[in-house]
């Protein structure tokens, strides 16, 4: 009877982690769109129209493009916010072109009207002016970054190529519209270009930004004429600034100095940039500046309470509440620990590897998630697919053993299931095919990994909302340049850990993950006190009873010399049944 209340649960566990994989959201009503006032800018993000407040500068394009300029940076962020897809389908890229038009720039735009799973739009601005006294043209070329319709199930595309296959795809279209660009451009002066990019925008802008810097790009033209060596642009006067940017890459040059005028700035927290896994040795181009967490920011405290001041100042007209959308310390550490962990999971255990990976589940995910997410199919469309799947599982399991669910005729179940109670006709035998393989091996990573289950969704208010771009904007604009240079100062410290201080509760498990050159040395784990926590090689954590305990972690060169140490205390509670358990299961062992 137990098992099969805890294969009961499994189900009910993996059904919630899937419906909350992707954005489940209802859309926008057909309404009218309110239009933005001076300085400010409109977005439209799922099923909600948005009006913020901007500050722009053509200052801020005076310096070097690989000197970090947090003004530059969240004027990107506002670009690319503006860049997303406008409600307005008859003009898609109305949001962004009103917005650089306000700030003096000539518009144009390309591939705002395509649709499809790999497809690109690319939005261009131009601007001649005098700064500091010499002439200069400013253009700002923004990847669109948000809804993009069908393009969500590109984000799914990985391939076995070098590059994420999808974002290379869209880095291919988005190259060519800018060759297109430039066969026209008369530049005036010295060239400064920019390019920002959020979320998917900031993955193909990632790719985009170092073909730019490295000079690749002729390859991807192909033979085509080159207009853009024409145009002027140089490496020091190249501004890249991305937010949130899923990994794309498994370049090894990616973090030569050359890309450097790459910033990528990433919330700790959120998942979206986990994706590509490290597992399958992905990174981005360029530097990564970390936003404010509890693993890097000594005084995040009194960061979020100053990020919770100003989101409930300038979001006040939302009547959204900083309490629902901003996360304590506590869920900071937690976050950051188990997506690492999940990922690592899904990357491993339930993917394998890439190849596998694109074999068995890529087509039938990029079909599920551009359709649901792409054509605005409803949550109740939605329930209907990922519950139908669920209940037939469970149906499966009264009356037999787990076994049940690997074999032929479950999968046959669940196939006819799946197409006599749904109306899903343009899934084909393979896409069902690749969702049961899928459903099948989540079920046993959460079967094999109940334990952190239940943490993750304690933290649901921070799954949801930690990759909402008004979060990032938030902590943007209360940081500068200081902050964020105190916040990423330690980042090559020759030993890190990602945080140094974490609670557990009893009987679950945790992994800190350190940092270092591994080409030049390895790390050992201790634990001073194993009856609270123990530590293994891979610094997985595993709380075993209510107390404390300090982790270290020991640098050792490659012959054997201590060269640093990292510290974390590992907090374990228990609430009043687990000590009930605990204490009788002490008695009888």
């Amino acid at each position: 009877m137990k098992q099969k209340v805890q294969r009961l649960v499994s189900m009910i566990l993996v059904t919630l982690t899937l419906a909350l994989s992707v954005p489940i959201t209802t859309f926008a009503k057909e309404e009218e769109i309110p239009m933005p006032g001076k300085n400010e800018f409109r977005c439209d993000w799922f099923d909600e129209t948005i009006i913020y407040p901007y500050k722009y500068s053509d200052s801020y394009f005076i310096g070097n493009a690989y000197d970090y300029n947090h003004d530059l940076a969240l004027f990107s962020l506002c670009v690319s916010m503006a860049s997303f897809g406008s409600f307005d389908t008859e003009n898609p890229d109305q949001n962004i072109k009103m917005m650089l038009e306000e700030c003096g720039y000539d518009f144009t735009s390309y591939g705002y009207d395509t649709e499809g799973y790999d497809t690109v739009g690319l939005a261009i601005g131009t601007k001649k002016v005098d700064l500091n006294g010499e002439p200069t043209t400013l253009v700002i070329a923004a990847i669109r970054s948000g809804n993009y319709g069908m393009e969500w199930g590109g984000n799914l595309r990985v391939g076995t190529g070098e590059n994420h296959e999808g974002f290379d795809i869209s880095k291919d279209t988005a190259i060519h519209y800018f060759n297109e660009f430039c066969k026209d451009f008369e530049p005036y002066g010295t060239v400064k270009l920019l390019i920002p990019g959020y979320s998917r925008g900031s993955s193909i802008a990632n790719l985009f930004a170092a073909e730019i810097v490295d000079s690749s790009y002729v390859e991807t033209l192909n033979g085509e004429t080159d207009y853009i060596k024409n145009a002027g642009f140089t490496n020091e006067n190249l501004y890249t600034y991305l937010y949130e940017t899923p990994q794309c890459t498994s370049d090894t040059k990616a973090r030569d100095v050359v890309y450097d005028n790459i910033f990528n700035i990433i919330n700790p927290s959120d998942y979206v940039p986990m994706f590509v896994m490290d597992n399958f040795n992905f990174t981005v181009y360029g530097r990564t500046l970390y936003l404010p967490s509890a693993s890097r920011a000594d005084d995040y405290d009194s960061l979020y309470t100053a990020a919770c001041e100003e989101f409930d100042s300038f979001m006040a007209h939302t009547g959204k509440e900083s309490k629902d959308f901003f996360y304590s310390k506590e869920d900071t550490f937690s976050c950051e620990l188990i997506f690492k962990n999940v990922f690592s999971y899904l990357a491993t255990e339930v993917m394998v590897d890439r190849e596998n990976y694109v074999e068995k589940y890529e087509d039938s995910l990029i079909f599920f998630t551009g359709q649901y997410l792409g054509k605005k199919r409803t949550v109740k469309d939605l329930a209907r697919s990922v519950g139908t799947m669920a209940l037939a599982t469970v149906v499966a399991l009264i009356p037999s053993n787990y076994e049940r669910i690997k074999t032929d005729g479950y999968r046959s179940y669940i196939a006819d299931y799946l197409a006599e109670k749904t109306t899903e006709s343009e899934l084909t035998d393979e896409n069902i095919e690749g969702l049961i393989d899928l459903f099948i091996e989540v079920l046993d990573l959460i079967k094999n990994h109940r334990t952190a289950i239940p943490t993750l969704i304690s933290q649901i208010n921070t799954v949801v909302n930690v990759h909402q771009p008004y979060v990032t904007m938030t902590w943007m604009r209360i940081l500068d340049a200081q902050t964020m240079e105190t916040i990423n100062a330690d980042i090559d410290d020759e030993l890190r850990l990602n945080w140094n201080k974490l609670k557990l509760k009893y009987n679950s498990y945790g992994k800190l993950d350190a940092e270092f050159d591994e080409d030049g040395g390895y790390v050992l784990w201790a634990s001073d006190n194993e009856e609270v926590a123990t530590v293994s090689e891979d610094g997985v954590v595993y709380a075993k009873s209510r107390g404390t305990a300090t982790l270290t972690a020991t640098l050792y060169s490659a012959d054997g010399m201590v060269l640093d140490e990292a510290f974390a205390t590992i907090d374990v509670d228990m609430n009043a049944i687990q000590v009930a358990i605990y204490k009788i299961k002490n008695i009888f062992t």
